[in-house]
């Protein structure tokens, strides 16, 4: 039976008039049960029970398995991942006696993985301290002639203010005319500057 926001009211009306539990469930045709779940007031119709099952398949055992698997990557430095949802699942199979599915492990594996964050230091820089330059290849049509050209790309690390140059060639002499231009450009020269890329700047 649904209880609405009148049933609990009367429920509640009944009960503090002193009627019993009993007499109230058989006047209004419900259970005692649900009487006794609302004569108090403690609960209402409209207050649902967030449903939450704790897994009985990944004990504590099995969580401490993966979070050790995880913390194995992060000491080792590897850049792609060497324990996968996947391999986790296959070596608690083979180690522990694992008797759940692999998308459970796959579940629990992602949700420790957002838990954990990643250390970052910000950087913050102050107006003219570094410029930031990188090269890059763009395909141009130059006289109706498809070609790829060379791209200076140079940024203030504090504005984020862009300038970038074509070049046919990615050598020393197109790496120093852009260089001198983009100091021109941003109206003086950086105290610090960081290459991504530009072999000819060593």
């Amino acid at each position: 039976m649904v209880i609405t926001l009148d049933d609990y009211a009367e429920i509640r009306r009944l009960f503090n008039s002193g009627i019993s539990k009993r007499a109230i469930a058989k006047k209004l045709g419900t259970s005692k049960n649900t009487v006794d779940k609302y004569c108090q007031g403690d609960t209402a119709p409209w207050n649902r029970k967030k449903y939450s099952r704790q897994s009985t398949i990944i004990s504590d055992d099995v969580m401490e398995f993966i979070r050790q698997c995880l913390e194995e990557d992060e000491r080792e430095g590897v850049r792609t991942q060497k324990h996968t949802a996947k391999r986790i699942f296959n070596r608690l199979v083979d180690e522990c006696n694992f008797t759940g599915g692999e998308s459970t492990v796959r579940r629990t594996v992602n949700q420790l993985r957002e838990k954990v964050q990643k250390p970052f230091i910000p950087l913050e820089f102050s107006p003219g301290e570094a410029l930031q330059i990188d090269w890059g290849i763009a395909k141009i049509y130059l006289d109706g002639h498809k070609m790829d050209v060379n791209l200076f790309c140079a940024g203030l690390c504090t504005s984020d203010a862009p300038i970038v140059f074509a070049f046919e060639k990615q050598n020393e002499e197109s790496f120093l005319e852009a260089l001198v231009r983009a100091f021109q450009h941003f109206g003086g020269v950086a105290r610090r500057v960081f290459f991504e890329n530009a072999k000819v700047a060593c």
